[in-house]
């Protein structure tokens, strides 16, 4: 039931387009009509001026003479009521409405009193009309008010066909059609008559004859009423793109021409004494009747190829229709088409069970009253708007909530186009992706609580880290007190005994030779004990700060190794806080060792920047430089502890080196430490 709707409606389609093209059809021929009134009126203007025209001019027009000027005031008459309704059409003007029948009716009136002077002598004027018309006395004037009681009431046909144009009886017919018809067949009397040279036909048992060109203007007018209005049921046959229309359209022009052909040749055949006059008529009605035959015989076979070409489409058509069925009832994804209004035009059943309706339930229905929910109907309609006004397909994603449950669905539409191109509404087909969007919930649910954990586990790392840093300093500040106190005290002692030993011993050559070399040793001993102290824990960083400890640093390798040692430290006091200064120290001592055993350096500057952010460590030095692959190396403890150090304080490591022109290494770390850093216990 629901493929036969969408067919009716796209059966409408196809009748709108045909309506489109025959009300194009119909302004031209209306137009044409207009432009065949004007002819006429610009004709009958010619006429009255050639009736007051010189007696020299007067040869020249000598056919337009022919057609008298009472004639001519009715052709502009008719001509002039004729395309004010025209143009009526278009503008639905009241007063112009009003002045086409004051027209008509003032045609009305001449042509009646023209048909009771010439057939009845009476005058409905009296005596003052052919004065009234001619404006001379002359009563055999060009302008002469006597015409042709078979003009006389054309123009009265011609004035009831306007008067009555557009009055209907019923549903379809149009009187005025049948009196143009009239018109059209009384005008071609005397035409007739022309054509076969029968002065019976032109005058019709009256003194003067119907000019052949009033007879064509007669003709053309009865024509132009009927182009006139082209939607009337007679006209909007002929032109129709309907079967009926085109074969009108071919076969009747056709049909009229051989006609007329093989008449003449007939006549002809008579005058040149071919045969009797009397053999005339029974010719005729063979050729006419054989014509007639082979006119229909070639319809009905025109007919026929038609209908077996329609049936051939219908054969298709009815193929495609069910092939589009079973391709729409078969799928599991809802496809629906809307016409631009938003009505549902076409629904499949998976569509018809998203919604939770019939197909008569949801025939011609807007998003609101398919939906329950107006922020998902508005979205929706929103969205084929969109489409349609664009004219490109778009794919969209829309949660919709439905009567059995919330889903969402990827949809994609597309505009629906008519031949000429014009949007009629939008095509969509939608794909249930609910369950991919609650596993892509629960893995981004997962990824988020992962994260979390990731958050906590770093976060006990650095907590961890912290604590083993503290405990190492810590150990490394007991190892430097015991130094200092037992191993200090002890060499101190001992150095005081020796003092006491070296007065007592005697003055022997070998003994005062071994004196220096035991005061060497003990003073050697005395100095490593004190720089293991300062490495282990350095009293100048924790009596005068970083500056004096790093200053201190750079004095003693530069007295060690002989290098030549550079510091560029801040003017103002470093206050970063006492555990970022023993990892700096640190740090430095790490990068220092690295110089004096690998780097081959006879130069090393250190460089320390500390500004309102950061804190930046520079150690620069000329010697071999570092390979990539030491750089990449994490099995490398010395970088390894730099970038793990650095990292623990949410900084980096920047290493720059080229081979064979030293080495550059710059540390920054935010002078605002880490939360889980800032809340561990201090060296």
């Amino acid at each position: 039931m629901q493929m036969k709707a969408a067919r009716n409606e796209i059966g409408e389609t196809s009748s709108l387009e045909h309506y489109v093209a025959t009300q194009a059809n119909f302004a031209s021929i209306a137009t044409a009509a207009m432009s065949l009134a004007m002819m006429i009126v610009l004709f009958g203007i010619v006429v009255l001026i050639s009736c007051y025209a010189e007696d020299d001019y007067r040869k020249i027009l000598a056919d337009l003479i022919a057609v008298q000027g009472s004639t001519a005031v009715g052709f502009i008459l008719a001509g002039s009521a004729l395309y004010m309704q025209c143009l009526n059409v278009g503008q639905s003007s009241r007063r112009l409405a009003i002045a086409a029948r004051v027209v008509a009716f003032l045609l009305l009136l001449l042509g009646a009193g023209f048909l009771l002077q010439n057939v009845f002598g009476l005058s409905l004027l009296g005596d003052r009309l052919p004065v009234m018309l001619s404006g001379i006395s002359l009563a055999h004037s060009a302008f002469g008010a006597a015409i042709h009681p078979l003009a006389a009431g054309s123009f009265m046909l011609i004035a009831l066909t306007l008067l009555i144009h557009d009055w209907r009886i019923g549903a379809r017919h149009y009187p005025a059609e049948y009196l143009a018809f009239i018109l059209i067949g009384l005008s071609a009397i005397p035409l007739v008559g022309y054509l076969y040279g029968i002065n019976k036909l032109t005058f019709l048992h009256y003194s003067t004859g119907i000019p052949f060109l009033s007879a064509l203007v007669f003709l053309l007018l009865g024509a132009a009423l009927l182009m006139a209005r082209p939607s009337h049921r007679l006209m909007a046959i002929i032109v129709s793109h309907a079967p009926g229309g085109n074969m009108l359209r071919r076969l009747l022009p056709s049909m009229l021409a051989l006609i007329l052909i093989l008449n003449l040749l007939v006549a002809q055949g008579a005058e040149y004494g071919l045969y009797a006059d009397r053999l005339m008529l029974p010719f005729l009605t063979l050729i006419d009747g054989a014509l007639v035959v082979f006119i229909f015989w070639r319809f009905a076979g025109r007919l026929d190829r038609e209908y077996g070409a329609r049936m051939q489409s219908a054969a298709k058509l009815a193929e495609t229709n069910s092939l589009l069925t079973a391709v729409s009832d078969s799928t599991r994804e809802p496809i629906f088409v809307k016409n631009r209004q938003g009505l549902l035009v076409f629904a499949n059943p998976a569509m018809l069970q998203q919604v939770g309706k019939t197909w008569e339930e949801a025939m011609y229905r807007a998003s609101r009253e398919l939906f329950s929910k107006k922020e998902d109907a508005d979205r929706i309609d929103e969205d084929d708007k969109r489409v349609m006004a664009s004219g490109l397909p778009e794919t969209i994603e829309q949660t919709l909530h439905l009567p059995h449950g919330v889903f969402t669905y990827q949809s994609t539409r597309v505009p629906w186009f008519d031949k000429l191109g014009d949007v009629l509404g939008v095509i969509g087909i939608s794909t249930d992706i609910s369950e991919r969007k609650r596993a892509e919930d629960s893995l981004r649910e997962r990824e988020a609580q992962l994260e979390k954990t990731v958050i906590e586990r770093t976060a006990l790392l650095r907590e961890l880290t912290n604590h083993l840093e503290t405990v190492r300093e810590e150990e490394k500040r007991a190892i430097a007190r015991e130094l200092h106190d037992n191993m200090g005290a002890s060499l101190t002692a001992l150095s005081m005994h020796l003092e006491s030993v070296y007065k007592i011993l005697p003055d022997d050559e070998k003994w005062q030779e071994r004196k220096p070399r035991i005061q060497g040793l003990m003073n050697s001993l005395v100095g490593t004990t004190r720089r293991i102290q300062t490495e282990l824990r350095p009293n100048m960083l924790d009596l005068f700060g970083l500056k004096a400890a790093i200053t201190e640093q750079m004095d003693e390798l530069a007295e060690r190794t002989g290098m030549t040692c550079k510091a560029s430290l801040p003017d103002e006091d470093v206050a970063i806080g006492h555990q970022m200064e023993i990892a700096i120290y640190r740090m430095l001592q790490e990068m220092l060792n690295n110089v004096t055993k690998h780097a081959k350096a006879t130069q090393v500057d250190v460089i320390l920047d500390v500004d309102e952010e950061q804190v930046a460590l520079t150690v620069r030095d000329n010697g071999v430089g570092i390979s990539q692959d030491r750089r990449d190396n994490n099995k490398t403890y010395g970088l390894r502890g730099l970038r793990e150090r650095a990292t623990f304080f949410g900084g980096e490591v920047d290493i720059r080196s080229t081979p064979g022109t030293g080495s550059l290494i710059t540390i920054r770390l935010p002078v605002a430490p880490p939360a889980t850093s800032a809340s561990a216990p201090s060296a």
